[in-house]
């Protein structure tokens, strides 16, 4: 990822793609590798002039007026938010951010588009759906993606890991505190406990 996020938007959106690209001298068609963001110039692989029908393989194309994605196409769709609904398993505590919110008010649109299932299930964008009703919105547009409930479960997983990971820190952490209670608890009556290797809890 870059510091500038249109060129990062300009990345998704093209690079692995299968292009059409209009210039001055043609129209050509192939698979977009590299992209360079302040000449809009671009790379082509498999690359066919369709102005001619001349197979050209690999080919920079240095002045691009538009390039067309062909294939595969992002799917957008503007759904009322009542159609949306959490993933299952998605029990993370959060608060959505201000400056989403603020978006929200302002533009409509919470920056970038939540993920979601053809059921409406959100993949990824539970923050950004949640910032979109505290603003009042009633529609959203959102990527809509065709999947199956493993493929789903997959991508919420990645999406979600550093949650996930963190979620399971913070449990892991109350069970040692619990234990490390427990053992002090022994140690003061009396007890002795039933490990009896040189275990410091905590740690």
């Amino acid at each position: 990822m870059s510091n500038n996020p249109f060129n990062d938007t300009l990345d998704w959106a093209l690079r692995g793609k299968y292009v059409r690209v209009h210039t001055e001298t043609g129209t050509f068609e192939g698979w977009a590798d590299r992209v360079h963001h302040n000449r809009g110039s671009v790379v082509l692989h498999d690359a066919t002039n369709t102005t001619t029908e001349e197979s050209l393989g690999s080919v920079f194309i240095r002045v691009c007026e538009v390039v067309e994605v062909l294939k595969p196409k992002k799917r957008i769709e503007f759904v009322p938010l009542k159609d949306l609904s959490p993933y299952p398993e998605y029990d993370i505590d959060f608060t959505p951010d201000d400056d989403v919110i603020r978006q929200c008010y302002r533009n409509q649109f919470p920056g970038s588009f939540p993920v979601v299932r053809e059921n409406g299930t959100i993949l990824n964008g539970h923050k950004r759906v949640a910032a979109a009703e505290i603003a009042g919105l009633e529609r959203l547009p959102v990527e809509v993606i065709a999947v199956t409930d493993q493929q789903a479960a997959d991508l919420f997983r990645i999406a979600h890991r550093g949650e996930i990971e963190a979620e399971a820190e913070t449990g892991t952490e109350t069970e040692d505190t619990a234990t490390e209670e427990a053992t002090g608890s022994a140690e003061e009556t009396g007890v002795e406990s039933d490990d009896d290797s040189d275990i410091v809890f905590g740690y």
